[in-house]
């Protein structure tokens, strides 16, 4: 079941186009949407957040889509999960017409398909991480919109894979590490967490700035928003990626050092706790 730009459709085969031309039909980028019970999480941020994006991206768009709007669609879709569990919708917008030199401005389309159940934290037995060097990301104002810098996370996501690792992170022009392919980088380090900042380059969301706020909020904790070194992944006690669309993991192994701590996952589960 999917909306294509406010109208409901049982599959892609009933859409007005195909899912194997979706992608052709100009740069595109998504968001996901947490829903629990009857009620959107974060939805007021994700709302905005989607719109600022928007805005910044260069299209036109529907005065329609207001945040009554938009939530109407998503129960469009139906709640088909246990109100105790967490659903997932994706939200993409993508340009309905290519940018021409004499009608660079173009229309906005949007796709909203669910996802199904949304597990908080992934729970794997081994996940070994290892840098990305063949390329390095730029640290510009564009670089935090959701669809930058997407090839050069599916080329890590593809080294990873054909080296036997589960994930890599990815470094900017000033080496500094930036986020992995999959998602946001948070490291333990003498009870204090550690994340590079939007500055450093990396994807910005709204469960990444969600997580930051929650710990800035817990007393016993520091929180740390800052350029990070490679090296310091050496003296971390834990890393934890946070992937906007699938379950958080905790890593446990970097070249030869082997990350033992559940501190973070243990921070992580008190964040979903108290958001629900």
């Amino acid at each position: 079941m999917i909306r294509y730009n406010g109208k409901g459709y049982s599959s892609w085969k009933e859409a007005p186009v195909e899912r194997s031309s979706f992608s052709q039909l100009g740069a595109q980028f998504s968001i996901p949407i947490y829903w629990k019970g009857n009620q959107p999480l974060l939805w007021e941020e994700t709302y905005f957040y989607w719109m600022s994006s928007l805005r910044r991206w260069r299209v036109q768009i529907p005065m329609s889509l207001t945040p009554d709007y938009l939530e109407a669609q998503v129960r469009a879709l139906g709640i088909s999960i246990a109100a105790d569990e967490i659903q997932l919708f994706v939200l993409t917008a993508f340009r309905e017409l290519a940018p021409k030199a004499d009608s660079p401005l173009t229309p906005l389309g949007w796709v909203l398909e669910s996802r199904g159940i949304y597990a908080p934290s992934s729970i794997v037995d081994t996940y070994e991480i290892e840098l990305f060097k063949d390329l390095y990301l730029s640290e510009d104002y564009f670089a935090t919109l959701p669809a930058s810098h997407q090839t050069q996370r599916d080329l890590a996501q593809i080294y990873a894979y054909e080296n036997g690792y589960a994930d890599c992170l990815l470094l900017n022009t000033q080496k500094n590490l930036v986020e992995s392919a999959q998602g946001s980088l948070f490291l333990w380090i003498n009870e204090a967490v550690v994340s590079p900042d939007l500055a450093s380059g990396c994807r910005d969301s709204v469960l990444r700035a969600a997580f930051i706020n929650a710990l800035k909020k817990q007393a016993n904790i520091s929180v740390a928003v800052r350029p990070v070194s490679p090296f310091e992944l050496q003296n971390a006690e834990a890393l934890l990626i946070l992937p906007p669309f699938t379950g958080a993991a905790s890593v446990t192994r970097y070249r030869k050092k082997i990350y033992m701590s559940s501190a973070l996952q243990d921070v992580l589960t008190d964040f979903w706790t108290k958001l629900l």
